[in-house]
């Protein structure tokens, strides 16, 4: 059974983890995530050294988001929702979408002793 997160929460939780970064403006759960660079934020805020984040270009939206895809699918088992040639295509990406796969992210990084904001969804 899926859990279910309030998109409310879910936006909360993604702006304290995303905070700080370059380029990383999270004010909704659809366009703050069109470039790739918030994507790539949440996994490098858990893992730093799966993703070179100071070397990635904003313009480069294919590049980032296939680059967060990939590194979720392999090191988390978080499957992709969509590609990265496809969020470039799109003017934003769906928000259900996008709050059911960011809600994986959420249950893969809910244990870990970097998300200590204490927010319960």
């Amino acid at each position: 059974m899926i859990n279910r997160v309030r998109p409310s929460r879910l936006l909360t939780w993604c702006q304290n983890q995303t905070r700080g970064y370059r380029g990383v403006d999270v004010t909704n759960l659809t366009s703050s995530w069109r470039d790739g660079l918030a994507l790539c934020a949440l996994i490098h805020r858990q893992r730093p050294e799966l993703i070179d984040f100071d070397s990635l270009n904003e313009e480069d939206v294919a590049r980032n988001n296939q680059l967060a895809f990939d590194v979720a699918e392999r090191e988390f088992g978080i499957q992709p929702v969509t590609t990265g040639k496809e969020m470039a295509a799109r003017a934003e990406p769906d928000k259900l979408l996008m709050v059911l796969y960011l809600s994986k992210f959420f249950e893969a990084f809910r244990k870990s002793s970097l998300n200590n904001n204490g927010l319960s969804l």
